[in-house]
């Protein structure tokens, strides 16, 4: 939130994704959000990560938004499954994304 320009924004958003990357998560990178798919506790030390890696880039204020898709019952929809046949050239994405994890965060 306190960047000083589009380049300095850009520097501590990549630190971020490039964290998020070394946690093995999955994660897909959209323009205004970034969603991360796995357990519970994992997406949600990442996010903690998120805001410490950001902090280290610089940032002084920052805002972290998570919606939380959870079914303790069962697996939540995947990124794939909902997104993946607008994407079809992403190597990304398959054909056999039906079911998702326990939890994923976006």
């Amino acid at each position: 939130m306190d960047a000083r320009d589009d380049a300095e924004t850009c520097d501590a958003v990549d630190r971020v994704i490039a964290y998020i990357d070394s946690t093995g998560l999955d994660y897909f990178v959209g323009p205004f959000e970034t969603a991360i798919e796995g357990d519970y506790d994992a997406c949600m030390e990442c996010l903690k990560g998120c805001q410490l890696v950001a902090a280290e880039a610089g940032c002084a204020h920052m805002m972290t938004y998570a919606k939380i898709d959870f079914r303790p019952g069962g697996d939540v929809m995947s990124t794939d499954h909902k997104i993946g046949k607008y994407h079809p050239t992403d190597s990304e994405f398959s054909d056999s994304g039906l079911s998702g994890r326990a939890g994923a965060v976006a």
